[in-house]
């Protein structure tokens, strides 16, 4: 009901596929591992621990606001492409908004 009533205010819906989000470190550092004592903390690469839906939220809005930039509207970017050509993706995260650079 919320989405319709924004729709008729002229409102723009953007689904972001939240699927991998707290897997990835915002900082860009890769995988995470969770804390086996507390497994809402995330552990970086660089031995940093954050709330895992904290960066998760980082990297949801990151992809909200990349799909505004570049135009992606999938999100299929995680692992290795279904392309004959086997081409890695990247997962986009808060890390790789701050890097972006609009021409």
């Amino acid at each position: 009901m919320t989405q319709q009533r924004w729709n008729e205010l002229g409102g723009k819906i953007i689904f972001i596929n939240p699927k991998y989000t707290s897997a990835y470190a915002f900082d860009g550092s890769g995988k995470v591992r969770r804390s086996k004592i507390n497994y809402s903390l995330a552990v970086f690469k660089n031995d940093k621990q954050y709330n895992a839906d904290l960066s998760a939220s980082y990297n949801i809005g990151a992809r909200y606001w990349y799909s505004l930039i570049v135009g992606d509207k999938h999100f299929s970017r995680v692992f290795v492409g279904k392309s004959s050509n086997d081409t890695l993706r990247t997962p986009v995260t808060l890390d790789t908004l701050r890097n972006l650079r609009v021409s």
